[in-house]
């Protein structure tokens, strides 16, 4: 019998796209994060009121869909991290934040990490990491595109 190996997360640089797992999006965790960031219109807590617009029920509030993007991608943001042997030490900002499409209870996303640059900082101790985050629905559908960018450290080698 052949021994399982595991299969880490391609290494954090340029070029790279890694893809988280899903998530199905349920009325719990909608409440949750409307009931965390206030976002608490109509449209996305009233279902009567939904019901007479376009979209036809209620919409998951563009600041929660980026904080559940941002949760989604950490573990495999981390792993690539560790891959390269850096770590995280400073979230340097979002940038370009666009919404694509509405996201629904029961919607699952994922979330692919476009790796643009990883450049050294000018004293030549730390590197500034940026990528491009596309979100996505079960369908395909894209539903917010950002930028990110981050402040990474080698991992020190007695750690």
């Amino acid at each position: 019998m052949t021994a399982l190996k595991p299969v880490l997360p391609a290494a954090f640089a340029a070029g790279a796209t890694l893809r988280t797992p899903g998530r199905t999006l349920t009325s719990g965790d909608f409440a949750a994060i409307i009931n965390a960031t206030w976002e608490n219109g109509p449209l996305h807590t009233d279902d009567e009121y939904m019901s007479g617009t376009g979209f036809g029920r209620r919409i998951l509030g563009g600041p929660c869909l980026l904080a559940i993007a941002a949760g989604l991608s950490s573990p495999t943001m981390y792993a690539s991290w560790a891959a390269a042997g850096l770590d995280c030490h400073a979230a340097l900002g979002i940038d370009e934040v666009r919404y694509e499409a509405p996201v629904f209870e029961n919607d699952t996303i994922t979330v692919d990490i476009e790796v643009h640059t990883l450049e050294p900082t000018p004293g030549g101790s730390a590197f500034v990491g940026r990528v491009r985050d596309v979100v996505r629905k079960q369908d395909g559908t894209t539903v917010l595109t950002m930028r990110r960018g981050y402040l990474l450290k080698p991992i020190a080698e007695d750690a």
